[in-house]
């Protein structure tokens, strides 16, 4: 029996066998971290002086980041953690850059095809080289206005899309960068952490990426992530924020509407403000998150006015 399992991880059967092992493995221990982390978080909001985690990116090789950053704001702005993730979960950073089986190669994976496209004639097992064109063709599927499907684009698995959400939160995703103006940063990282969740199912009372989301559980979840305790309902955060003319809303502000379904509460319903009239919104039942008009359509008449949190 131990020839033949010796024989099997062998063969290039056994390999790609193993690969798969490891990388379920791997996505059931990210979804448990995650799901122990999104509690802890909840139960931290309850807590005078609680602070959210830095960010931990001590296993990305220095040179590496250096060039992921320099590739987000060279290219269409998509976040160097999304980058970063996906060089950890593809070859761990250049670490294990076998063919698989699909015929996928180098330092991002990338089949021959898509490196003919996104390339531009590197060598894909040169980080210098691969990092760009991960970058690149993430811009191509849609980062970083909707990183989700970017993302899938890369790997046409929901798990996959998980997994790299999840790494990319752990190394800073909506985190703000220290050398930013703070209020700037933490409301476009409000923005940037509530478009990671953009195609996933409208849920009423859901408050996590576990259980996706209502619309004032994706705020009071988007603004937990960088320690602002929000409470959870769209009358409440209406009530605890500071209000806001509709000229002089910023990406980052929430946006509420009044009586869009039977309520004794005035405010029934929150977005998040992306700029330009739209917001980011988890609508209905039946519906996903996505980005809407804010003084159009179905919510226009409905506006009730714009709530900043903070200063």
């Amino acid at each position: 029996m131990a020839r033949v399992l010796v024989a099997l991880a062998l063969s290039g059967l056994g390999r790609d066998a193993l690969k798969f092992v490891v990388a379920l493995s791997l996505a059931v221990f990210l979804a448990l971290a995650f799901s122990v982390s999104t509690l802890m978080t909840a139960l931290g909001a309850a807590v005078p002086g609680h602070e959210v985690a830095g960010a931990n990116t001590e296993e990305i090789p220095p040179d590496h980041l250096v060039v992921m950053r320099a590739a987000a704001t060279e290219t269409c702005g998509v976040p160097w953690q999304v980058i970063a993730a996906i060089a950890k979960v593809e070859s761990n950073f250049g670490s294990n850059m076998a063919t698989s089986s699909a015929g996928a190669i180098g330092y991002g994976q990338f089949l021959p095809s898509s490196w003919a496209a996104f390339g531009n004639g590197g060598d894909p097992y040169n980080y210098r080289d691969a990092i760009p064109a991960i970058a690149r063709y993430l811009c191509a599927h849609g980062a970083p206005h909707d990183l989700r499907r970017a993302v899938w684009a890369y790997n046409h698995l929901d798990s996959y899309v998980e997994m790299v959400l999840t790494i990319a939160t752990r190394y800073g995703l909506g985190t703000p960068e220290p050398e930013l103006p703070e209020g700037a940063s933490a409301l476009a990282s409000v923005v940037m952490l509530a478009r990671t969740q953009i195609g996933r199912p409208y849920v009423w009372g859901g408050a996590s990426p576990v259980t996706s989301f209502d619309c004032s559980g994706l705020v009071q979840w988007a603004f937990g992530q960088l320690g602002a305790r929000l409470p959870r309902t769209a009358q409440q955060q209406y009530d605890a924020t500071r209000r806001v003319s509709r000229n002089d809303l910023r990406p980052g502000d929430l946006v509420f509407f009044e009586r869009t379904y039977p309520s004794h509460e005035r405010i029934t319903h929150v977005g998040i403000y992306v700029g330009n009239g739209r917001m980011i919104n988890a609508p209905t039942t039946g519906d996903v998150i996505r980005e809407m008009d804010v003084f159009g359509g179905y919510w226009g008449p409905r506006f009730a006015g714009g709530g900043r949190v903070g200063s």
